[in-house]
């Protein structure tokens, strides 16, 4: 997680398999959310067309095993206004004004997948025990009222140093909650 001065935070995931994949989040001195989110419960098969086969490549690449019906939690986010001067200037600013994220729950793994017109679709995956939820910048982000869990244990790979990182999941009614439980129930289950 990199903190910005001028009241932004970027936080990023960064894999040699995935580029590109940079949510921001923007502090301001209102309380007010920068998206409008709805989350519902599915399943990996009845995800949409471009996530659904993302995520079946990236499980196949990294050999998982992933079943078609494994629970899905889909998240369908509206920005509600302009990004930052900042965040256009250097690239970070999410540019969709709609994108989708999917939190899939395999037996053993967890993969979260993104798609918007301008950003394309990206995958993230990591083993369900590498994981930790949760983070300060959840509750920051739901004093603005946001919503959302931070998904830590992501692997990273820059200038050869390998490590850990993490991605915010943002979540919305009316599934939102059962989203945040049921992640964090599978890791539980998985470290156990």
């Amino acid at each position: 997680m990199r903190f910005i001065t001028g009241g932004q935070c970027a936080i990023s995931a960064l894999s040699p398999l995935v580029t590109n994949v940079t949510h921001s989040i923007t502090w301001q001195s209102s309380a007010v959310a920068d998206y409008e989110r709805s989350t519902t419960s599915t399943s990996l098969e009845a995800l949409p067309e471009p996530i659904r086969a993302a995520v079946l490549a990236r499980a196949e690449a990294s050999q998982m095993s992933l079943a078609e019906d494994a629970p899905a939690f889909l998240t369908h986010s509206r920005r509600l206004r302009k990004p930052g001067l900042f965040g256009r200037l250097t690239g970070t600013a999410d540019m969709d004004t709609e994108h989708l994220t999917a939190l899939v729950l395999g037996a053993k793994d967890v993969l979260v997948a993104t798609h918007g017109e301008r950003r394309g679709t990206a995958v993230l995956a990591t083993r369900l025990e590498d994981v930790d939820v949760g983070s300060t910048a959840d509750r920051l982000v739901a004093d603005m009222g946001d919503d959302g869990v931070t998904v830590t244990g992501f692997p990273t790979s820059v200038g050869g140093t390998t490590g850990r990182g993490s991605f915010f999941v943002g979540l919305g009614p009316p599934d939102g909650a059962d989203a945040r439980a049921a992640l964090e129930d599978a890791v539980r289950r998985a470290k156990a």
